[in-house]
């Protein structure tokens, strides 16, 4: 969901170069770990089709809350003029923001929800003979 062209708007160029020092696979775990953690409080819709998503048709919030979580998980590394406190209040509104939406107080537009799982299993409805009774 989330690309390393997406952090333009959360860390420079230069400290995404100074941090991971070439190596992109050190971001993509941070984004792998953020993805993973904003899902696990997104389980009443339909993660699968919502982190699929691409381009346009991603989420602008979520998009934020993910980068906000893989910048933490990124920075700890090391923090080259990137203000650590900052990063840590994002983080923390991130991770607020995604309980939220899991405990229904903020429900996104056009999200999926999840698709319920369904048991194929018989089962059997009845009640009392009806009754006919005249006065």
């Amino acid at each position: 969901m989330v690309t390393r062209d997406d952090f333009k708007s959360h860390l420079y160029a230069e400290i995404l170069n100074a941090v991971d020092r070439g190596d992109e696979d050190i971001l993509n775990d941070a984004m792998a770990a953020a993805e993973a953690q904003a899902m696990g409080y997104l389980s009443r819709y339909d993660i699968d089709t919502l982190f699929a998503r691409e381009d346009e048709a991603r989420d602008d919030m979520l998009l934020v809350a993910i980068k906000d979580l893989a910048a933490w998980h990124f920075i700890v590394l090391a923090n080259p003029a990137t203000d650590m406190e900052l990063r840590k209040t994002r983080r923390d509104e991130a991770i607020s923001w995604l309980k939220d939406i899991q405990s229904g107080k903020v429900v996104p537009r056009n999200w999926p929800p999840a698709i319920e799982e369904s048991a194929d299993q018989l089962f059997h409805v009845s009640s009392a003979p009806k009754r006919n009774t005249r006065w």
